[in-house]
This record gives structure tokens, sequence and C-alpha cells, in this order.
């Protein structure tokens, strides 16, 4: 089985199928920092994606995170997994504009739209879409282990 470290997955070290004995990191990056309420679900939140590239070294080959490689869609998420431990920040880079997907998606379900990161109402649903919600560390992992086909971590 191959292990994700733990602050690759939200705290939990997730069992992957297929490679024994090789440990391997995963990656995200910080797409907006301390967004405003109305942009984001919660005013401070960041806006992240989590990309399906795993590597064995910690620090990842920023060409290998592409906007094609999105494990799952991007997530809104605050503080809390780099306050407690669960996420570490191992390279700086600017973004650059391939880096980021041209228009972001997001339902908000209360009023069955689909808004931009910047609140605007979307015409139409536009994949990769995510949801209009805070995830907190445990529904990251929740949702990398089903993007993975494993079982969630009991809680």
């Amino acid at each position: 089985m191959e292990t994700v470290p733990a602050e690759a997955t939200g705290g939990r070290r997730l069992r992957l199928p297929r490679s024994p004995g090789r440990e391997h990191f995963m990656f995200g990056r910080v797409i907006r920092v301390d967004m405003p309420m109305g942009d984001s679900p919660m005013p401070g939140d960041n806006l992240v994606y989590l990309y399906g590239h795993r590597s064995k070294e910690k620090v990842p080959e920023l060409g290998a995170l592409t906007v094609d490689d999105l494990l799952v869609p991007p997530k809104f998420i605050n503080r809390q997994p780099w306050l407690k431990g669960f996420f570490e920040n191992v390279v700086h880079a600017p973004l650059e504009d391939s880096d980021v997907l041209a228009r972001h998606c997001f339902r908000k379900p209360l009023k069955e739209v689909y808004v931009n990161d910047r609140g605007d109402v979307l015409a139409e649903r536009i994949e990769p879409c995510g949801f209009f919600a805070l995830d907190s560390y445990l529904t990251l992992d929740d949702a990398i282990s089903e993007a993975l086909g494993v079982a969630p971590a009991s809680d």
C-alpha cells in the first residue's frame, strides 16, 4: 500500500493501492487568500486547488500542477489546516495565468444558482464546479478519499 502523508490529506494518512512501500506527497496551491464575504462563503477564506499529481519529493514540480489535473473541484478553506499542522507550505511561487482556471464555478444550493469566485451569477454550470461552502480539513479529507477511490478515515 502507498501512504500519503498527513500534511497532504487534511491530517490523516491514506492508504492507496498499487505502490507497496512507497510514500508519496500530494499538493495543492492557494489561488486566492483572505477573500471578502460574497466572493467566498465566509470572510477571510482561501480558494485552493488540490491536484492529482503525486511525488516522492516534498517540493512539487510546479509544471506538474496544472488545472487539467485537479483532484477535486476548487475548494474554499480557512487557515485551520495550516494552524493545526495538517497542511504545510513547501514553496512560494507566483501564479501564472495558466495556473488558474479561466473561470471558476460554484453551486449555491440555497438559491440554486452557479456563481464564480467574485460572486457573479453564471448563466450555466462550468466544470469543474465546486460547492459554495467552507470546507474543513475533515471534509477535504473525505473529498480526497472519494477522488482517490479509498474509504474515508473514520471520524
